[in-house]
């Protein structure tokens, strides 16, 4: 039996670009399987046989992918028109639909009932999952946002000043810590999780109604490090103040404190106070107007309420005191957040 012999594909550099692009990123497993041949064949270390042997396909599909390849190009890596099921909808019909999904992201099924009423078209769910993934649309979080806006100059000027605090807190000047207070209560935050296909119940959450444990928290971001005070009960400027007095006793060197316009932080009695704060060490510098996103801390929280309580936790209360002491005790060794990848 003759040895197989290796086969030449021509491909001029931007197909070869497509073919790469098509080989990570396509949504068809079958695409990228026939892009990753060529491109191996194209390479000329490999004979169709070994190829085969690779994607783990019949020799004579390799050969197949081939042809296609020499008669339709890129093209020929798709499934050629007559074949497999023809779509639901045209082109024209799935703008419709994105369209739709547009005007309630909320619920397919909403949908479903407004696809059909336009196009005459009774659709699954499912379907137009696919087709908003397919127009680069993906299930995710609502994010709630302040009523207001800052104004475009004094957010810019806000990220200019926080970035030169950053520059000057890595030379050495002092510890630049993000400041804010948060809480939580027997009423969860986490609407959703992943649950098993086919399950026929919905996973649970305790709820109920509690005593709120309030949070005061200082956290530097560079080193990780947490300073925290649990408060049951209303958080006033009196409240802030006792803190900030109790935070300065720990301070060794000098320390700027990125904090909000919220009211407590710029009462008289805490403007009372400030010059008295500044001499023990502790600045403030105070964000813009509706920019709670330029305040790191707020990232801190995200991650306490959404990843970090258990479900367990919710029980009662006194288990939802203990997971958040646990929290905030053993941040920065248990529990961490990479703040360049966030």
């Amino acid at each position: 039996m003759a040895n197989p012999t290796k086969i030449a594909i021509d491909i001029n550099d931007d197909q070869l670009i497509r073919l790469n692009y098509i080989y990570r990123e396509d949504e068809s497993h079958a695409v990228r399987q026939r892009a990753h041949a060529i491109i191996l064949l194209h390479q000329g270390q490999n004979k169709p046989e070994d190829v085969a042997s690779i994607l783990n396909v019949c020799r004579v599909t390799i050969y197949n992918w081939i042809n296609r390849w020499r008669k339709y190009g890129i093209e020929g890596l798709y499934d050629l028109e007559g074949r497999g099921r023809k779509p639901t909808f045209s082109p024209e019909e799935e703008n419709i639909v994105i369209s739709i999904i547009e005007e309630n992201p909320k619920s397919l099924r909403q949908v479903a009932i407004q696809v059909e009423k336009k196009t005459g078209k009774k659709v699954h769910v499912e379907t137009l999952r696919k087709i908003a993934k397919k127009h680069g649309k993906s299930w995710k979080r609502m994010r709630k946002i302040v009523k207001g806006k800052p104004e475009p100059e004094d957010y810019a000027q806000g990220l200019k000043d926080i970035e030169e605090l950053r520059n000057l807190s890595s030379d050495g000047e002092f510890d630049l810590v993000y400041f804010d207070e948060s809480g939580v209560s027997l009423q969860p935050v986490v609407p959703y999780a992943w649950q098993d296909r086919g399950r026929t119940e919905t996973l649970t959450i305790p709820a109920s109604h509690s005593k709120r444990i309030n949070i005061l928290g200082f956290l530097n971001p560079v080193s990780n490090q947490l300073d925290a005070w649990e408060i049951e009960g209303k958080v006033d400027s009196d409240v802030v103040i006792s803190v900030m007095d109790e935070y300065c006793d720990t301070l060794t060197r000098p320390v700027v404190a990125i904090l909000d316009n919220a009211s407590v932080h710029v009462s008289e009695k805490f403007n009372a106070k400030v010059p008295e704060w500044e001499k023990r060490g502790l600045s403030f510098y105070f964000l813009p107007k509706y920019s709670p996103e330029l305040n790191l801390i707020e990232i801190f929280w995200r991650f306490m309420k959404y990843q970090w309580i258990p479900v367990s936790a919710y029980e009662s209360f006194s288990n939802l005191r203990k997971s958040i002491g646990k929290i905030l005790s053993e941040y920065g060794s248990e529990y961490k957040i990479n703040f360049s990848l966030v």
